[in-house]
């Protein structure tokens, strides 16, 4: 699980420290990093979360009968909503079988039970479709007057510890923080100008090149999420 004191561990020891001088304390860093870096990483890669949603007793937009406020139970920020799920006594109503085949000539009656259910709710006044409005609405057509509770899978920021952040995704995450760091170091050392600074224990460089280095290193950091957030699609011919 990642946290805050290995991604600052390795922002520093990729920028150089302690043989390189930084101008940013530990908190400075890891408030840019939680501010920005993981705003911009849950653009690719948000985290998931589901909640009950109960439309009956839950707070409306105002004169919106089916329009409803949605928060994040830990306070985080919403970013969209990937599914409303209604309750499966809809597909009951239609003859979906309340439990699975329990033998293999139940099998077909079952399969088809099935599959006439989900064809006869696509048609009906069941068939809820939804909308998402920023920053915290979800709107359900028609209005799910016959419903109680609906669960609401959404998408949203990481935990600012990051520990929310996928395990195969660790690196990518810590390469594009370490390069919004360089980017933020570079433009403080082209304030400076040219040359170092002296000090009582020497000169120290402050060579402005970390800036171009962090800009191409977040370039294919973005590269490689926006290609690995990409729907893979399959199209067949014939």
């Amino acid at each position: 699980m990642l946290n805050t004191s290995r991604v600052l561990d390795y922002i520093k020891t990729n920028i150089g420290f302690p043989w390189q001088f930084i101008e940013m304390t530990d908190a400075e860093i890891l408030h840019y990093v939680q501010e920005y870096s993981l705003r911009t990483f849950g653009h690719y890669f948000p985290d998931e979360n589901t909640i009950g949603l109960n439309v009956q007793t839950a707070t409306k937009v105002p004169n919106k009968a089916n329009e409803f406020y949605i928060t994040d139970p830990e306070g985080r920020e919403i970013l969209g909503v990937n599914h409303v799920y209604p309750s499966a006594g809809n597909y009951y109503i239609f003859g979906h079988p309340p439990l699975g085949p329990m033998s293999l000539g139940e099998l077909e009656n079952w399969a088809y039970n099935t599959e006439i259910a989900g064809w006869v709710k696509s048609f009906s006044s069941f068939n809820y479709t939804f909308v998402f409005k920023s920053p915290n609405i979800v709107s359900i057509r028609p209005t799910p007057n016959s419903e109680t509770w609906m669960a609401v899978e959404y998408e949203r920021e990481h935990a600012i510890d990051f520990s929310t952040i996928q395990n195969d995704l660790q690196m990518y995450f810590c390469e594009l923080a370490c390069a919004d760091i360089q980017i933020l170091i570079g433009r403080l050392r082209k304030k400076y100008g040219s040359g170092g600074l002296k000090s009582p224990f020497g000169d120290i460089n402050i060579s402005d090149e970390i800036f171009d280095e962090g800009k191409e290193k977040r370039a294919e950091v973005i590269e490689k999420l926006t290609s690995g957030a990409l729907t893979n699609i399959t199209v067949s011919f014939g």
